[in-house]
């Protein structure tokens, strides 16, 4: 997939970190440089999910040596079935890769991926992928922020796809809770993170540590602490200003393309296209998603697509969604437009761009999802359309989860010490 040339003046979906922004970069692929958190998906590449356990859309976080292994699952748009390779980078907390693998690998830092089938009776063809670690292969030996990357056996510049997974100690319990201030310039309160937790056997240091807070499963807009309040010692306590807090977003909108009937947001199905094509009713920009509509925490769900009728990992479809954005006054903007989601990892691609239809007065575009629940945002260039597609009913559950690094001399690289989520309401 390309970047959409776009993608570094929209900020609703990643805003500005309190120490730094980490933007997903498309360049070198094996470039060592902060910011550059992961490479662009290759076109072929879709449904891209990797969580902890059996619910899909729960963090992939893994905790040291205990708890629940992380499923990888993705889709090849293609005919040809092959094995691949899977390998493991460590990085501090900026998302610089640091280390050498036996450093931070306990077995080995590559595997190959040989549990993969083809579609079965699908529109479009695609090969489906499944990865579970740790395993005989593959474990770690010391915490902290990974990257993971895809690619073909014995080239591991020609990469595929790159996801990034946490690996934490847990070795601190975290007092936490969400603070609301209003904040100037703001329409709703915000979401200010405070944590509390005792060092313990770490270190006699409060500036050895650094929390960052990271709200849903945005891993590129995580926004940091770096200098603890001294108030609660020998506790200490870490929390963002509040002009760094969150800004609240305006809830997303939603669609659930696993049953393919006329009814509610879905106005037209066509079954004898191929891919299949959903026609949904027209979304205004000034209104945003529904406040009924499930939180999926930034994730798909994909694997009760197709019920009990078969498997949605070979046996859902590719639909064909076309989704229409309604603009103030049904007027068209300087600038682009643009839809991103679940089914893009909420990157800005070439493909999900938008055109604009005279006769009826709102932008349009046609995007690529496998059946099952997706949400996706609009976002614009335009300023003006911007603040209209912000000014919806804000999103008020949201997950933020505390991550508590330790700069360990020793290691020379960034600890992740500690991990937990509140879900605010």
């Amino acid at each position: 997939m390309r970047t959409w040339l776009f993608l570094a003046t929209v900020t609703v979906l990643l805003p500005a970190c309190a120490v730094s922004e980490e933007v997903r970069s498309g360049s070198d692929p094996t470039a060592n440089e902060p910011g550059s958190l992961i490479t662009q998906d290759a076109a072929t590449v879709a449904s891209v999910q990797l969580h902890s356990g059996s619910g899909e859309n729960a963090l992939p976080i893994l905790h040291l040596g205990q708890g629940m292994p992380l499923r990888l699952a993705f889709d090849v748009l293609s005919r040809s079935t092959r094995p691949l390779t899977i390998t493991f980078y460590h990085t501090d907390r900026t998302w610089k890769r640091d280390l050498m693998p036996a450093e931070y690998m306990a077995r080995f830092q590559r595997d190959d991926i040989l549990d993969y089938r083809p579609s079965r009776a699908t529109r479009v063809d695609y090969v489906h992928y499944e990865y579970t670690f740790p395993n005989n292969s593959i474990d770690f030996r010391l915490s902290g922020n990974y990257i993971l990357r895809v690619h073909e056996q014995g080239r591991e510049e020609a990469v595929l796809l790159e996801r990034p997974f946490f690996v934490s100690e847990q070795a601190a319990p975290l007092d936490m809770r969400l603070d609301n201030p209003m904040v100037a310039g703001r329409q709703f309160a915000s979401l200010q993170p405070v944590v509390r937790f005792s060092p313990q056997e770490l270190s006699a240091n409060a500036f050895d540590y650094a929390v960052c807070f990271m709200r849903d499963a945005h891993y590129d807009a995580m926004r940091c602490a770096e200098r603890p309040s001294l108030e609660v010692s020998p506790d200490l306590m870490f929390f963002l200003e509040p002009r760094q807090s969150f800004t609240p977003q305006t809830i997303p909108f939603y669609i659930n393309t696993a049953d393919l009937r006329p009814g509610g947001r879905i106005e037209r199905v066509n079954r004898q296209s191929s891919p299949w094509r959903v026609w949904l009713e027209p979304d205004v920009a000034e209104l945003g998603g529904s406040s009924v509509d499930p939180f999926l925490n930034g994730q798909a769900r994909i694997q009760g697509a197709v019920g009990v009728r078969g498997e949605a990992n070979h046996e859902a479809e590719y639909v064909s969604v076309r989704l229409r954005l309604v603009p103030p006054g049904n007027r068209p903007v300087p600038g682009a437009v643009g839809v991103v989601g679940t089914f893009s990892d909420w990157q800005l691609i070439e493909a999900n761009t938008l055109s604009w239809n005279a006769q009826d007065g709102w932008y349009e575009g046609d995007v690529l999802m496998k059946q099952g629940e997706h949400a996706y945002r609009y976002v614009s260039t335009n300023a003006g359309l911007q603040r209209s597609l912000e000014t919806g009913m804000p999103q008020l559950q949201s997950l933020i989860t505390t991550l508590v690094y330790y700069a360990d001399i020793r290691t020379q690289s960034d600890r992740l010490v500690a991990v937990q989520g509140v879900i605010s309401r």
